[in-house]
């Protein structure tokens, strides 16, 4: 009995002291955080009054700048500029005239740079509006002859615009009328002449090229160029054959120009400048869809007799071989019988 009141007691005792030292605990940590908070509260303060300083420094360094730079301030459309650093710009007072409202000119003070602009648009400056020499009217005229002058030489630019115009759509009307006239005589047989008496065995042949294709307005611009032309005999007579160009391609720099029809003549004799050469006439395609003309003559390094490309006849591309008004052709290449 005595050992169980005992056991009690000490229980109770432990308790009370928990129960203190808990006690302590909370009341220890209420000055901390009460502290903590002081601190924020003293930097958030802070914070605001340093945020206060800038700002009052900014519009300090604003003001500043403002009178260094001048006050600037519009009136209608001139500008006119006061300042008091600014004392090495030449001022000069002019009479600002408004456009359209002569009466309600008034005297003004700008810098030098800005005189010419006031000028250029009808303002006095030679001295105030209070100039005897000064009158509304006749500058109000003068605006009136200078904005009649810029309107007739707005006109004529656009009527020499109409004119161009008008030219180019007269060349694309001609362009329209000669391939319009170029492809009915390919439709009709025309194009390729007379081959009433046409060879009765044709045979196709195969030109390739290899070369490269200068600017013809400008030498110092130059691509490679590489082509495949097919052909087929149609008449063939003593001294000449004439072909029909069927297909093929030429390629320069990356830009295809497609073969849509075409012919040629081959000269076995002749002057130097036909002898043993092949002519080429060929309407082609671009990549943009344009059509151009193309012109080559092709020099045979050998004398050219009997059945020719078998084996494979060597050539040269002569002068003035060209695309349109494009490019000038220059390069070698290999004729050889197909079939």
């Amino acid at each position: 009995m005595n050992f169980k009141f005992i056991f009690m007691s000490i229980m109770i005792l432990g308790l009370i002291v928990n129960t203190a030292s808990f006690s302590d605990l909370a009341f220890a940590d209420k000055p901390e955080k009460n502290e903590i908070k002081a601190q924020k509260q003293t930097a958030k303060q802070e914070r605001e009054e340093a945020r206060e300083t800038a700002k009052q420094e900014r519009e300090e360094a604003r003001e500043t700048a403002k009178q260094e730079r001048g006050d600037i301030r519009e009136f209608e459309d001139s500008v006119v500029i006061t300042s008091s650093s600014s004392s090495s710009v030449e001022k000069t007072t002019i009479c600002h005239i408004p456009p359209g409202n002569p009466d309600n000119a008034h005297t003004i003070t700008v810098g030098g740079p800005a005189v010419r602009a006031h000028e250029a648009h009808g303002d006095y400056i030679e001295g105030s509006c209070e100039d005897e020499d000064f009158n509304p009217e006749d500058y109000e005229s003068k605006k009136e002859s200078r904005s009649s002058e810029s309107e007739n030489k707005e006109s004529k630019a656009l009527d020499r615009a109409q004119r161009l115009i008008e030219k180019l759509e007269q060349k694309i009307t001609d362009l329209e009328d000669r391939l319009q006239k170029l492809l009915a005589k390919y439709e009709s047989g025309e194009y390729y002449g007379n081959i009433s008496e046409g060879d009765s065995e044709i045979n196709t042949f195969e030109i390739s090229l290899d070369g490269t294709a200068t600017s013809i307005y400008d030498d110092s611009v130059t691509q490679d160029m590489l082509g495949k032309l097919f052909m087929e005999n149609q008449v063939t007579k003593q001294d000449t054959t004439k072909f029909k160009i069927t297909s093929g391609e030429i390629e320069i720099g990356g830009d295809i120009y497609d073969v849509a029809f075409g012919k040629a003549r081959l000269s076995s004799s002749g002057t130097s400048g036909e002898e043993n050469s092949l002519v080429i006439v060929m309407q082609t395609i671009d990549s943009l869809d344009n059509e151009n003309t193309v012109k080559m003559t092709l020099g045979f390094t050998t004398s050219i007799e009997g059945e020719f490309g078998n084996p494979s006849e060597e050539f040269e591309i002569l002068d003035n071989s060209r695309i349109s008004e494009q490019w000038f052709l220059d390069g070698s290449g290999e004729l050889d019988l197909k079939s």
